[in-house]
């Protein structure tokens, strides 16, 4: 396949990819300052705690939205406006409702999880966490709804990132005026934030949510995909709160947090080439479609590689900026890299198995590999420490992105392997 360089659909790919490419580095940016200063503020506990309890909500805001998010961006490219806004605003409706229940049954929990996890003040975050439920979780529906539009602008606006960041300037400013509530109080400035900006949008509920039963299988399959990987992304972090300790966390996590470097330009790839990808496959254009996925694959690579031989030759460095402590978790930034550039390397291949209508594949795999993952943890952390979860982590990832690249040729016809041509 020959590729030019400089024809339109490079020029529209890397046009605005660049634009969700700088929303992402303002909010990784932001994101990677917040967890700067709540660590010198607060200490690297409080930051542990947090980011157990972001796990939280995490987990179940993907579980209150049940696949509508995916739906949204698979749906909307082909609706006109007023369609397209009445069906987000149906699921708005739905996932209001699923998100206020889930809330209740956190808040009501958050002792019996404090005590089960042995974390000395777990119980206060996940109240708080389970107060902020249902406006992340509308939040987030919002968001897909901008980027299944094109958006770009308002799309990069609307990540979490960003509120990150203006929390940690807040806190850094102001340490005293969040004393009591600590690094959740970005949590509660966030969700209010989150709020007003759903409201300038119109009503948030429609009489009519229950017309989305006609897509419950799909959106079924959507979540499981997405739950499932939600757990495998998280259930490390988990089981380093219940085998060792906070501080463990928040080793854990700082060296993830490092190597999502990798992958940090496939965000804003995958971003623009999602609602695309639907577009064009129902539109029986294949074509079309691989060269898009080609484009796309090549850009991951020729960004990620550079920047995972980078860290691995940086990555002590980067790991001391946030304090000496974490340097001893080099070995675990490394191994987790290893899975983030496979990652890199495989391309959109979930991506492609959702907006084909092979949901279900891509539904099984999540399945498998997430059982393998939480097995893994089990397993390797009580003897390997914060490197067996490392290791259960990256093998996880190389295992679902080789089966889905596989399966989704197989189901499509189209390689995402920039190097299988």
């Amino acid at each position: 396949m020959s590729v030019k360089f400089f024809n339109s659909d490079w020029n529209s790919l890397l046009k605005t990819s660049s634009l969700v490419l700088i929303l992402k580095i303002l909010g990784a940016i932001g994101g990677y300052s917040f967890v700067w200063v709540v660590i010198k503020v607060y200490g690297s506990e409080a930051y542990g705690l947090f980011e157990v309890a972001f796990t939280f909500l995490s987990i179940l805001g993907a579980i209150s939205k049940w696949g509508t998010d995916g739906l949204i961006l698979r749906e909307i490219p082909n609706l006109n406006k007023v369609k397209g806004w009445g069906f987000v605003r149906r699921v708005q409706s739905f996932v209001g409702i699923s998100s206020i229940l889930f809330a209740v049954i956190l808040f009501s929990s958050s002792d019996i999880l404090e005590t089960f996890f042995k974390d000395d003040g777990l119980g206060f975050y996940l109240r708080i966490t389970a107060a902020s439920i249902p406006f992340f979780s509308l939040f987030q529906i919002h968001s897909e709804y901008l980027r299944a539009r094109k958006k770009w602008l308002l799309y990069g606006v609307f990540q979490t990132s960003f509120f990150l960041g203006l929390i940690s300037a807040f806190i850094y400013i102001f340490p005293g005026l969040l004393s009591f509530y600590g690094p959740m109080g970005f949590v509660l400035i966030a969700s209010f934030l989150a709020f007003l900006s759903i409201r300038l949008y119109g009503p948030l509920f429609h009489k009519g949510w229950s017309s989305l039963k006609k897509y419950a299988s799909s959106a079924t399959s959507m979540f499981l995909t997405g739950a499932l990987f939600m757990i495998m992304s998280w259930s490390d972090t988990l089981a380093v709160s219940y085998f060792m300790s906070a501080e463990d966390v928040a080793n854990y996590r700082v060296a993830f947090k490092i190597a999502t470097l990798i992958t940090f330009t496939q965000f804003a790839i995958n971003a623009r080439i999602a609602p695309q990808i639907s577009s064009l496959w129902s539109q029986k254009k294949p074509k079309e479609l691989q060269s898009v996925i080609y484009k796309a694959s090549l850009v991951n690579v020729v960004l990620g590689i550079p920047i995972f031989l980078l860290i691995m030759v940086f990555g002590q460095f980067l790991l001391s900026i946030f304090g000496e402590e974490f340097e001893t978790s080099l070995n675990v930034l490394r191994i987790l890299c290893f899975g983030q550039v496979i990652n890199a390397l495989c391309g959109p291949v979930m991506y492609l198995l959702n907006m084909t209508g092979n949901e279900n594949k891509a539904r099984n795999i999540m399945i498998y590999t997430a059982i393998l993952n939480i097995a893994a943890n089990i397993v390797l952390i009580p003897h390997f420490g914060l490197q067996g979860a490392a290791w259960s982590t990256s093998l996880s990832m190389i295992l679902w992105n080789v089966a889905a690249l596989i399966i989704g040729f197989n189901r499509t016809g189209i390689r995402t392997l920039i190097f299988w041509r």
